[in-house]
C-alpha cells in the first residue's frame, strides 16, 4: 500500500503537480498511479524477482495518529492498517 502526499510530487529530477480536491482524488488520478508505477518499476530493477513489488494499492486517506493509524512518533500501526484497509489488501491478492 502506497500513500500519496498532499504536497506536490517531487522525486529526484521529476516534479509534478496535479489539481485535486481530496486525498482520495489525488490517489485515484491516472497520472499519479503511472508515476508511482514508474518508480516501483525502477526500484524493482534493483531486486531479485522474489523481492519485487508485484501489485500495489494507493491509500484512500492520509494516515493519521488521531484515527489510530499511526503511533505518537508517526510509526505505522500495521494491525490497524490491515483492519481499516482490509478490502484493499485483499484486492491485491486476487
Amino acid at each position: 500500500m502506497i500513500g500519496s502526499s498532499s504536497t506536490p510530487w517531487a522525486t529526484g529530477r521529476r516534479r509534478a503537480s496535479w489539481p485535486y480536491t481530496t486525498y482520495r482524488d489525488l490517489g485515484e488520478k491516472k497520472e499519479v498511479r503511472a508515476l508511482v508505477q514508474s518508480i516501483v518499476d525502477e526500484v524493482n530493477g534493483r531486486f531479485a524477482r522474489v523481492e519485487q513489488v508485484k501489485k500495489f494499492s494507493m491509500l484512500t486517506k492520509e494516515l493519521d495518529h488521531e484515527d489510530g493509524e499511526l503511533t505518537a512518533t508517526q510509526k505505522v500501526k500495521r494491525k490497524a492498517i490491515a483492519t481499516m484497509f482490509e478490502d484493499q489488501v485483499e484486492g491485491m491478492y486476487r
